[in-house]
Order: C-alpha cells, then structure tokens, then sequence
C-alpha cells in the first residue's frame, strides 16, 4: 500500500494595487519553494503587499501550476477571494492604521552600563559605574569577571580583548551596554554584538552581515557613519521578515524604492532619516550585489531647507558669565571662538593649540579633513589659566579617568548653562559653531575665509549663514515703518 505525501500549499489570491492586477503567492516557509522561486526572477516581491506576486494571467496561474508540480500543489481556491473593507482613511486616522510588526523590536527596557577607557599606575584599564542592587552587587562581586575600585567607585578590566569580550557578554544578559566615544574597538564582532543587543532575537532575526561592516572599517567610516549606515541596513533587512539574507541581496531599484515609500508612508520619518537610509542602502548594495544595479536611480526625499538656530553676541556671553568652572567654561568658549564641532574640541591635543601663530590646528575632522582656524586672545588666556591649574597630559581636555572628555557632559554642560543664564533659544553644542559663523558674517567676514575656518568643502554649505544673518536684512527698511498709526 503507497504511502501518500502530502505536498505544501502554495495558494493564489488576485488583488489589485494601483490599477494593475497581481497574483500574490501564500504559502508556508519552505526551504525548496523559496529556492525554485528564487530561481525565476520573473516573481517578484512587492512590499507593499508584503508576499511575492507575479501579473494575473491565464497564462501565468499555468505556468505557477507546472513550476512547483514537483514540490507543491497550487491552489486555486482562494484565487478571488478578497479580506473585509479597510478602515476608512480620515484626516483623523490616516497614518494610524494597518500597521504591521516594527522591523526591530526593542529589548526590555533595563538599566544602561556605559564602558569607557582610563588609566591607573600606568596601566591601561576599562571600567564602568553603575549601583547594582545588593544582592546582585555580591553576586558580580565573586563573579571573577571585573575587580572594583572601591576608592574611585569603578568596576573595572584590564584593556585587553578577549577580557572586554567576556565582561561584554556578561553584562549584556542583564543591561544595555555602550561605549564611550574615546573607548575604539576594532574587532567587528564585538562591535556588530554591542550594536545589535539591544534588539529582540526571533527566529527572522538578520544580523547585519559582516562584509558590509569589513567595508566600512577597510575604508575608515567615522564611528558616527558606520553605526548609522549599521542600523540602517538592520531595519532595511529585518523589515522583509521570512525572506533570508540571500534573497533580499538580490533585490533591485523598485523594492528599495518600495522600502522607503512605504517608510514614509506609515512613520512619516524626516526627509534627512531617508535620506541617511538611502546613503547606506545604496552603498550596501555597491558592497554585497553581485548583479548589476544602477544605484543612482533610487529615489531621495528633497530635504527640508531648515534655518540653523542661532546664539545672540549677547546669549553667548550671558552663558559664558554663567559658567563658574574653568575647565566647563574654556571649553565652551574655545568651541564657540573657533567654530568647532564637538568632536573636534574632544579629540584636541595641546599642541593642536598654536599659542605664537594664535591658530588653532585642527586634525581630522569632518571628511578626515585636517584645517587650520582662529584662536580668540581671551580664549588663549583662557586655556592657560586652565592648563596651569588643571595639567592635562594627553588631550587639551579630558576626563574624569583620563583619556577624552565626554560628549554627554559637554552637552550637559551647555544645558545647564543656558538654564542658569536664562537663554531660551532652541540649540545645542552645534549651535555655538553656527553662532561663530553668523556672527563673522555679521562683521564683514569674507564668506570665502568663513568656508576655510569652518571645513566646508562646497561654499553652498556656508551659504545659509547668510540666510540667518542680520547684515542686511536690519538695513532694510519695513513698510510697516512707513504708516503712522
């Protein structure tokens, strides 16, 4: 007596989208129908419909019937039929509704532990702080992993790799791990873990693929750029839930397109995020394709022509005046009188600072682009003041461990600032560079020499300064100011 085998299900259904007819494809996973449908590249997967489809023909439900009549039986049954009536799109609902699962799900919220590098004795070690409950404290505490300073309040481990590792993998099953910017790891895998931990592992889940990250690295992404294009490229693979890695590998123009339009449609994400999503989209492709795509045609967003938000001469020195700490207050200023990015004062050295030429000589910045801008003579004797009573041995500005100053505290500096001096424009560390520029602008300074100063590669980037400068615009007489009420 013969067995019978039971074949899976692949079932039709027609629908229609945007005038034209489809046939989508319903089955379940399965290992040989997704390679035999990958071997026809005439059934395509459309986003929008979330599922593969093919034109409704005659013709094409025959062709479907012969193609998998080896490894499927193809069903008509549910060809016509159609699901209950949408929600009606209102001006109250639209955007709202017909959500499906987010491509990446976050973790459970739990505590942050942020890992950054000092030294002690001589000895390079990394280290963390963070107030465990006592009973887990105990626990850490004989775990043999990390040894505590009890002086300084530091968990720590010595700078070594495969320590970092184990320390990593520890914490990750109870905590959300970051690094510190002046913390560099180079090993890919622990990079992509720290990147990705974060994040809900089910049996779709895609981890950015390793090449990807071997380019990025090979052609010296700032971290900035590479963790953006990482996550990216995460939400871009993790969004096609059930198709593997391979496939969507294979994808072209119209579903990347697809991607963001649909993005846009359901999240109304700002035109710069799509923009950022197609940069490293576009350039996964270029790295992982090995067909022939011409990236140039996917289509962006127009950005948005925002003004930047600027300091007044007089806010800028109300928050200065506020500063009652030296160190605080000699970064603050040196960003503003020489227009720079945050990133750039973190990582200055003290011979960056050119006391004879009164320059400031500034090393890799945006671009990996080195410059040359001015030094003010206040903040000159500023940043005596501060070297004399404070020493710093590697960077002009540095920790509380050593090593770079914090970001976060820069930022938390500024805040606090402007709370205290009551300076209420929207703004950030950035827009002290921003105010540097406006206001050389406002003193007659060549556009030409403010390009140069600030590391702008296109003088149209320099230009919105003079969208936000008052040089001309004060002159301009209102007609408002020609009726006498």
């Amino acid at each position: 007596m013969e067995t019978k085998i039971n074949k899976p299900v692949i079932f039709l259904n027609c629908v229609e989208m945007e005038g034209n007819s489809f046939i989508k494809l319903y089955y379940k996973a399965d290992e040989k129908i997704g390679q035999r449908i990958k071997q026809n590249d005439w059934i395509n997967y459309n986003v929008q419909l979330s599922s593969w489809c093919v034109n409704n023909t005659e013709k094409n439900i025959g062709i479907l019937k012969e193609l998998f009549s080896d490894i499927a039986e193809v069903s008509t049954k549910h060809l016509n039929w159609t699901p209950r009536p949408q929600l009606k799109v209102t001006a109250n609902n639209i955007g709202r509704w017909g959500y499906e699962m987010p491509a990446l799900e976050k973790a459970e919220k739990r505590g942050t532990i942020t890992l950054f590098s000092f030294e002690r004795d001589g000895k390079k070690l990394i280290g963390f702080k963070y107030v465990f409950p006592k009973r887990q404290y105990y626990e850490i505490d004989s775990s043999n992993v990390f040894n505590r300073d009890k002086k300084m309040h530091v968990w720590y481990i010595a700078a070594k790799k495969n320590q970092l590792k184990k320390t990593i993998e520890y914490l990750m099953h109870g905590y959300t791990v970051k690094i510190s910017s002046e913390l560099k790891i180079s090993d890919l895998q622990l990079r992509r873990m720290l990147l990705e931990h974060s994040y809900k592992k089910d049996r779709y889940f895609k981890s950015c693929p390793m090449e990807f990250l071997e380019y990025m690295q090979l052609h010296n992404y700032s971290r900035s750029t590479f963790d953006t294009y990482h996550n990216m490229v995460l939400r871009f693979i993790n969004t096609f839930k059930g198709q593997n890695i391979n496939r969507i590998n294979e994808f072209g123009v119209k579903e990347i397109d697809n991607y963001h339009k649909i993005w846009m449609q359901k999240n109304a994400p700002s035109a710069s995020l799509i923009n950022q999503s197609v940069n490293a989209i576009k350039l996964y492709y270029k790295v992982i394709s090995r067909q022939e795509l011409n990236l140039e045609d996917v289509q962006r967003p127009l950005k948005n022509k925002n003004l930047p938000d600027i300091y007044s001469r007089e806010e800028v020195k109300r928050i200065l005046l506020s500063i009652s700490n030296l160190k605080h207050k000699t970064m603050i200023f040196l960003i503003y009188s020489a227009g720079l990015r945050i990133s750039e004062l973190i990582n200055m050295r003290k011979e960056n600072i050119l006391v004879d030429r009164k320059m400031v000589f500034v090393k890799g910045g945006k671009g990996m682009k080195d410059r040359y801008t001015t030094l003010a003579e206040s903040a000159l004797k500023l940043i005596n003041e501060y070297i004399k009573e404070y020493k710093p041995e590697k960077y002009l500005f540095e920790g509380q461990y050593g090593g770079k100053y914090s970001t976060t505290s820069l930022r938390k500096i500024l805040h606090r600032a402007k709370r205290n001096a009551s300076v209420n424009t929207p703004g950030s560390v950035h827009t002290l560079r921003h105010s540097f520029a406006t206001h050389l602008l406002e003193n007659g300074t060549d556009l030409r020499y403010i390009q140069e100063l600030l590391g702008h590669n296109s003088s149209k980037t320099t230009e919105i300064y003079t969208h936000v400068s008052n040089l001309n615009i004060s002159k301009i007489k209102s007609p408002g100011d020609m009726i006498n009420l």
